[in-house]
């Protein structure tokens, strides 16, 4: 057809120069077509690991804070004359003891958390590697789900290395027990009297392979909202999925708990009226 096209109804070079830019159209067409697919499939592929907290909890084995009972209120019948010194003590009506809060000696938080490298379970001669979780960082998110006036309190140290292909189960899945003195008081200040609160976890973890040729990855993945306390754990909830940091810093803008201020300085005592006399 393209022959009788090119001999009986156009000439011959204007009929080769309109089937090759239909050729190169095509081309550029197909190629286009195959970048946008690689695209897609780059930006829409899994992480290489994908880190959950089992059930979106942290368990606690007992309160977050101790009882400080104390501060004792007394009642007396009569209100508007008091014994005098001399006199026995009377006896009072009624007596309260109110309760406060205080830092408890330390808090063991039950930690499950999984890790999942997509993929590798069932191909065959897939390099393995190892995971190690340096550090899970708290943070406290009084105003969740908002992030504002987020508090970094606390560090967990999980050393161990597991292997991650194929997959394992609760890579950290243990207690660990908090004994910092000012994560402590903080939590009581903060949730004395309550059973959990809402946190967010910054992990960060190092995986390396059995060739000694590829660097070590270093991730980072934030999980929220997650709940710790001693409140009952769901059983039937779904696991949190965390997110891959890809490069953005959630908790840029949180404070980080410090010491408690010092106390201040004692002013001296106000001159007594027989160190004035004289001075004018």
């Amino acid at each position: 057809m393209a022959a009788v096209l090119c001999g009986e109804r156009m000439p011959r070079g204007l009929c080769c120069l309109t089937v090759t830019r239909w050729i190169v159209a095509t081309v550029v067409a197909a190629l286009a077509v195959t970048v946008l697919l690689l695209v897609l499939t780059v930006g829409l592929r899994k992480e290489s690991m994908i880190v959950s907290v089992h059930h979106g909890h942290f368990q606690v084995a007992k309160d977050l804070w101790s009882i400080d009972d104390s501060f004792n209120l007394e009642h007396y019948p009569n209100r508007q004359k008091m014994p005098p010194v001399s006199a026995p003590a009377p006896m009072f009506d009624r007596k309260y003891t109110l309760a406060g809060y205080k830092a408890a000696n330390q808090v063991d938080i039950w930690v499950s958390m999984d890790f999942k490298t997509p993929g590798c379970n069932g191909v065959p001669n897939r390099r393995r590697g190892k995971v190690v979780v340096t550090a899970v960082t708290i943070f406290d998110m009084p105003n969740a789900p908002s992030f504002l006036g987020m508090v970094q309190i606390a560090t967990l140290i999980e050393s161990n290395p597991r292997e991650v292909c194929p997959f394992y189960r609760g890579v950290v899945d243990r207690w660990i027990t908090i004994t910092n003195n000012n994560t402590l008081d903080y939590i009581a200040k903060t949730y004395g009297g309550r059973s959990e609160f809402t946190a967010m976890l910054q992990v960060d973890t190092t995986t390396t392979t059995d060739d000694i040729t590829a660097k070590p990855k270093h991730d980072t993945h934030y999980c929220w909202p997650v709940t710790i306390g001693h409140s009952s754990r769901s059983t039937t909830a779904e696991p949190l999925t965390c997110k891959h940091s890809r490069g953005i810093n959630y908790t840029a803008g949180a404070a980080v708990l410090g010491p408690p201020p010092p106390p201040p300085p004692s002013s001296p005592p106000p001159p007594q009226i027989c160190e004035l006399c004289g001075q004018n």
